[in-house]
C-alpha cells in the first residue's frame, strides 16, 4: 500500500513540475526589408567657357622704303650733268657711291663699314685719292638713322644732324653745327589720329619758332596740302599734290613762286623713276632713277 501512495506522490509532484513551467515565446515576425532608396544622378558639371585669346600688348610692322641705286640728272636740253650709283647692305647702309660729272668721269667715292656701334662713311676725292672728309652714322636696332656727324678730313666735326624716332615715324631732327655741336635748328613733326605727319614745327638756335608747315590729307592718306606759315600765322609758302591712283604725279608750289615736280613711273610702285623739275613754268633739270627697297620691322602698340 505505502508503495502505491508513493508513486501517487511522485506523479502529483510531477504534475505540479509540468503545471509550473513557463509558457513558449511568441513567435518573432520577421523584419521587413528596408525600402531601397533612390540615388539622385549627379548633374552633369558644364565645361568651363574658354578663356578669350588675350591680344599681344605689341605687334610688328614691316614697311619697305626705295633707296635709289641710280641717279642721272639731265640739263634741259638732254645733256647728262652727273651721275650717281649706290649699293647697301641688308639694312640699307650705304656700302659704296660713286659720282660722275658731266662728261661721265669719276669725281668721288664714298664707302661705307663698320666702325664700333657706328657706320663710318669715307668720302674720297677719286682723281687724287685724296680723303676728303667723313661721315659717322649711327642706327637704331630697328635701322632707323638716329644721328649724322660730318667731319673734315682730320675729323674734326663740322655739323651734324640728330633725330628721334616713335614707332618707326621721326619726331625730332636737331641741326648742330661747329664742334661744339650747338644747336642751329629744329623741327618737330606732329602727327594726326591716322599717322599722318599733319604738322611740321621749326624752331631757330634760340629755340624760337619760326615756321609751321601744315599739311592736310585725303581719306587714303595722301597729302593734298601743305602750308607753311610764318611765327606770326601768314602764308609764306603753298604746295599743293596731286595723285593718280595710289601714285604722285605732281607737287606744284604757288607761293613764293611757282615751281612744280613732275613724277613719271615705270611700273605699279609709289617710287617714281623720272621727275621733271621746272620754275616759272621752264624745264629745270630731269632725274631718272632706278630703286632697291629695304624692309624695315618696327615693334609698336597693338591697338587693335
Amino acid at each position: 500500500m505505502k508503495i502505491i501512495r508513493a508513486s501517487a506522490l511522485s506523479a502529483a509532484g510531477l504534475l505540479f513540475i509540468v503545471s509550473c513551467a513557463s509558457p513558449p515565446p511568441p513567435p518573432v515576425a520577421p523584419k521587413p526589408e528596408p525600402t531601397p532608396v533612390a540615388i539622385p544622378e549627379p548633374a552633369p558639371v558644364p565645361a568651363p567657357e574658354p578663356l578669350a585669346p588675350v591680344a599681344p600688348a605689341f605687334k610688328d610692322v614691316v614697311t619697305s622704303e626705295p633707296l635709289p641705286v641710280s641717279l642721272k640728272t639731265y640739263y634741259p636740253n638732254g645733256d647728262s650733268s652727273s651721275s650717281v650709283t649706290t649699293t647697301y647692305n641688308a639694312k640699307g647702309q650705304l656700302l659704296t657711291q660713286e659720282t660722275t660729272n658731266p662728261n661721265g668721269v669719276l669725281v668721288e667715292t664714298r664707302t661705307g663699314k663698320a666702325k664700333g656701334d657706328l657706320w663710318r662713311i669715307t668720302i674720297t676725292n677719286a682723281q687724287t685719292g685724296e680723303v676728303l672728309a667723313f661721315e659717322d652714322r649711327l642706327y637704331s636696332d630697328e635701322g632707323d638713322l638716329l644721328s649724322q656727324t660730318f667731319m673734315n678730313a682730320k675729323e674734326v666735326q663740322q655739323s651734324a644732324n640728330e633725330y628721334v624716332w616713335k614707332e618707326g615715324k621721326k619726331t625730332q631732327w636737331t641741326a648742330k653745327l661747329g664742334a661744339n655741336g650747338n644747336t642751329q635748328a629744329k623741327t618737330l613733326y606732329l602727327y594726326d589720329a591716322n599717322g599722318n605727319n599733319s604738322r611740321v614745327e621749326v624752331y631757330d638756335a634760340g629755340n624760337k619758332l619760326v615756321t609751321v608747315y601744315e599739311n592736310t590729307y585725303n581719306a587714303a592718306g595722301q597729302i593734298q596740302v601743305r602750308k607753311g606759315l610764318d611765327n606770326s600765322g601768314v602764308l609764306v609758302e603753298q604746295t599743293n599734290f596731286s595723285w593718280k591712283g595710289n601714285q604722285k604725279v605732281k607737287e606744284e608750289t604757288i607761293k613764293p613762286l611757282l615751281r612744280t615736280l613732275d613724277y613719271t613711273y615705270s611700273d605699279d610702285t609709289t617710287a617714281p623713276t623720272g621727275i621733271a623739275s621746272s620754275v616759272r613754268g621752264r624745264l629745270a633739270e630731269k632725274q631718272v632713277l632706278i630703286y632697291t627697297w629695304i624692309k624695315y620691322t618696327h615693334r609698336v602698340p597693338n591697338k587693335e
